[in-house]
């Protein structure tokens, strides 16, 4: 994907609230989607209008994927400095999506939602066949911290099965990655605990280091 960020997207804000009634957002502390480009038959009301280098660029106010279908995710600072971006990793359904949408829309451009607010615009130079899509900029701090109540990191993240590699899809199953994530850092929160403190690993810790369930 080639990142195509033009600073105009920061000021848009006036795009808030029609796109989060569109898009369908309803309670969620944050909200995340990306949308493909849009063609002049396409109804004014299907539409949003954002102004890119000079020019109007329209894209879809119907998403390829939102949040719905994020299993992981992965934050990183942005290289221009605003904010953070971020590498998310999709479920089976959005992984399909995004595989399709960049297939189809080879040389188009793409644009990233968070909260109601456009933030990034990259070109499709190539499929993303392992549903992971990148946002590079314009993540704040505090919708990482939301993000990380109800998804597992990237690095944290587990297969849903335990005979071959599974993408968390269903809201249990993502729960569920979250949690072992969690466990698994708290398991080495301890192991690193008992390092500092000297003792021997190889052996069984003691039973106040032991992570309750």
């Amino acid at each position: 994907m080639k990142h195509l960020l033009h600073a105009a997207l920061a000021l848009l804000a006036v795009l808030l609230c029609p796109s989060c009634n569109v898009m369908g957002y309803g309670k969620p502390r944050y909200q995340i989607s990306m949308h493909l480009m849009g063609s002049p038959s396409d109804s004014p009301r299907e539409v949003l209008q954002i102004p890119f280098q000079g020019q109007q660029l329209t894209f879809k106010k119907v998403p390829e994927f939102s949040q719905r279908a994020i299993a992981a995710f992965a934050p990183f600072p942005a290289d221009d400095g605003a904010g953070n971006g971020l590498v998310l990793k999709l479920d089976a359904h959005g992984r399909n999506q995004l595989d399709t949408a960049t297939r189809l829309h080879q040389g188009e451009l793409m644009l990233s939602v968070v909260n109601g607010v456009p933030v990034d615009v990259v070109q499709v130079d190539t499929p993303i066949s392992d549903g992971r899509y990148t946002i590079w900029r314009g993540v704040s701090d505090e919708t990482i911290k939301h993000m990380d109540k109800k998804l597992p990191r990237i690095s944290g993240l587990q297969s849903s099965s335990r005979h071959f590699e599974m993408t968390p899809s269903t809201e249990k199953e993502k729960r569920e990655a979250r949690r072992a994530a969690m466990d698994e850092q708290k398991r080495l929160d301890a192991l690193a605990r008992r390092v500092e403190r000297g003792e021997d690993v190889s052996q069984p810790p003691r039973s106040k280091e032991i992570p309750l369930e």
